[in-house]
């Protein structure tokens, strides 16, 4: 199960390793979401990464009781994030979304796709299973929100998202038979 712990924002990389040195066995994994941009630097695009939930890591640990005990001794550092009135996991079903979302290095990769009669159809990346999530796309700057389910609310958050054309469904698939 998947444990939320707050951190302060731009220090969740040395606030993680912390915790991996404190809790100890206490910790199945850590994991630190990513998410993958583009940007045009000096004319080019260029891929980067940062982070999905500012402030925010999961750890995975089958004994809450211990971890949260261990949390609790790094004071300033991190927070155990109470969800529910107490130190719980996040639910099931946004747990599998975070999985389904991320690659096996907790980064969200970038997808591409297009629109098609104002519809979002994504060919690649892990948006192609959510795009009924998609709440705004920004073509220019090659990002869209979604909406997420986490920390029992609904959270919007932003990855990338390139759109290579938007076309009428006869011209989609022209598109697809020319490939």
């Amino acid at each position: 199960m998947w444990y939320v712990v707050q951190t302060t924002a731009g220090k969740e990389e040395s606030a993680m390793s912390d915790c991996k040195a404190a809790v100890g066995d206490a910790a199945d994994r850590f994991i630190l979401s990513k998410c993958q941009f583009s940007r045009r630097i000096q004319g080019e695009r260029k891929m980067f990464e940062k982070v999905a939930f500012p402030g925010y890591f999961f750890i995975e640990s089958d004994v809450p009781e211990q971890l949260e005990k261990k949390l609790l001794r790094i004071p300033g550092v991190v927070t155990p994030v109470r969800i529910g009135g107490g130190f719980n996991p996040i639910r099931e079903e946004e747990e599998v979304m975070l999985r389904q979302l991320m690659d096996e290095n907790d980064c969200i990769l970038y997808s591409i796709g297009n629109l098609v009669d104002g519809k979002l159809i994504v060919e690649e990346g892990p948006l192609k299973k959510f795009t009924g999530k998609v709440m705004r796309i920004e073509r220019h700057d090659r990002w869209a929100d979604i909406e997420m389910p986490l920390f029992e609310t609904c959270k919007t958050m932003k990855v990338g998202l390139e759109i290579k054309a938007r076309v009428t469904a006869e011209e989609y698939q022209e598109m697809k038979k020319a490939v």
